[in-house]
């Protein structure tokens, strides 16, 4: 291992990006023009926040592609400085660091992700990676290609490590990987999506029963209903610990899931490690964003 971190309980695989975020007083609406109120450029991409929400919990590192631009620095040394190991954090000669086009509106958000040096993570790269790492935990999500995910989850396989699947943004995911999930991580759109047509839309505790037998473990995410659970059993509930008032939902389901895989990797069970997510997306929501 380099940069002085202790051997990695979770390794993230997934992007890094330049979060480009506008914060406007209501969402466009087509062929119209808003003006912001306020303009941040911040480092981010789903992969590198789920890395900097488990490396508040548990040895962390990530794996993933940056480009040979300046942001690539910028991308590294924000989450060494957060404790996460950056060793196999490979720049793509000739590419660009990704980025995301971000709107904030009303305690809501769109996002716009351009891969770039993202799409150029490949699947032997994410296979050596995890080989010189080690993980207990391997945690991936879908702003990569698809054949560097299927290579998470084979090593995963051979090495008897567990493997958390975030599909987001939702795709189909193949059916190898699915049944290595343990869990899939999912929020209510996204099961909805991978469970099929006449998948309820709003059921949490029904989207969990229907893609259970497809993976080992599921967790749906329902914002204020908190999650649902199901791990070879009966469907569990893991209601918030409180109401809050949402400030702003940018970023809770990557603190959730990064917060899921260090409690894993930390010896809880599926309900435990849920309950601790739960309640810290549900502080975030209620956070603004410069207090973070």
């Amino acid at each position: 291992m380099t940069d002085g971190t202790a051997a990695a309980a979770v390794a993230v695989v997934g992007s890094a990006n330049v979060d480009l975020v506008a914060t406007v007083a209501s969402a466009p609406a087509a062929g119209a023009t808003v003006l912001a109120s306020r303009y941040e450029e911040e480092v981010g991409g789903k992969g590198l926040n789920q890395a900097v929400a488990a490396a508040r919990g548990v040895p962390t590192a990530l794996v993933a592609s940056v480009g040979d631009d300046p942001e690539a620095r910028r991308v590294r040394e924000h989450a060494r400085d957060r404790g996460v190991d950056v060793s196999e954090v490979r720049g793509a000669a000739g590419s660009h660091t990704g980025r995301a086009l971000i709107t904030l509106f009303g305690g809501d958000n769109a996002i716009v992700v351009a891969p770039l040096a993202n799409g150029l993570l490949t699947a032997a790269a994410v296979d050596a990676a995890l080989g010189r790492l080690r993980p207990a935990v391997v945690l991936v999500q879908f702003e990569i290609p698809e054949d560097a995910v299927e290579a998470a989850a084979l090593w995963c396989r051979g090495a008897g490590a567990r493997l958390l699947v975030n599909p987001s943004p939702v795709r189909p995911v193949a059916a190898e990987v699915l049944a290595l999930a343990d869990p899939l991580l999912v929020n209510l759109g996204e099961a909805a999506a991978l469970a099929g047509d006449g998948a309820p839309g709003d059921d949490g505790p029904g989207l969990a029963r229907l893609l259970a037998p497809r993976v080992r473990s599921v967790v749906v995410t329902a914002g204020p209903a908190g999650a649902f659970v199901a791990a070879g059993g009966p469907v569990r509930h893991v209601p918030v610990p409180e109401r809050v008032e949402v400030v702003d939902s940018s970023g809770a389901g990557d603190a959730f899931a990064g917060h899921l895989a260090a409690r894993l990797a930390a010896g809880d069970d599926l309900a435990a490690a849920a309950r601790a997510a739960v309640a810290v997306a549900t502080r975030l929501v209620a956070t603004p964003r410069d207090r973070r």
